[in-house]
């Protein structure tokens, strides 16, 4: 996948958590996980402008994914100091959790390509490949992004005026 399926195919993995994370939380901790979830859709393909890194190796393995997980999670434990994360229910936990999903997102969009991944690399050699689709593929890129976009907005558009329906119901 490009960037475009990737940042759609993330925004549309993290949809359905924006109204349970807004509902169980709050809607600034909503937005924090669209944030990173967005974040990190395309962060494995910074490889490619690496000169001693092949395109699909350990930026695309669960130890990298695991990696920016710990790293979300830190930034995440950084914000619920401050005064925007006061309250909010942001955690290192959280942050990891999404960060981490985040990267296997990517993972997930780039195994149903014939070039794949290996995904346990260098423990395993052992190399995943559904050939679904070129990465290349214009239609299937600006559908992950049309339908992530718009379940996205609706995810966000629930989770903000959810409370509002809810009282004027009550």
């Amino acid at each position: 996948m490009y960037r475009d399926g990737h940042a759609g195919f993330n925004a549309l993995l993290y949809a359905p958590f924006v109204p349970l994370v807004s509902a169980g939380h709050s809607l600034e901790l909503a937005l924090w996980g669209a944030v990173l979830a967005l974040a990190t859709a395309t962060l494995p393909d910074f490889d490619q402008g690496l000169p001693r890194i092949d395109h699909r190796g350990p930026t695309h393995t669960v130890w990298f994914a695991l990696l920016i997980g710990l790293v979300t999670g830190a930034g995440t434990a950084l914000v619920a100091r401050s005064s925007f994360g006061a309250g909010g229910g942001f955690s290192f936990g959280f942050g990891f959790v999404v960060g981490t999903c985040g990267i296997l997102a990517h993972l997930a969009g780039d195994v149903v390509t014939p070039m794949g991944i290996s995904p346990l690399a260098p423990v395993s050699r052992a190399h995943l490949t559904l050939g679904w689709f070129k990465s290349k593929n214009g239609r299937v890129n600006r559908a992950f992004l049309i339908a992530g976009s718009v379940a996205l907005l609706g995810a966000l558009l629930l989770a903000i005026y959810r409370p509002v329906l809810i009282a004027s119901a009550g």
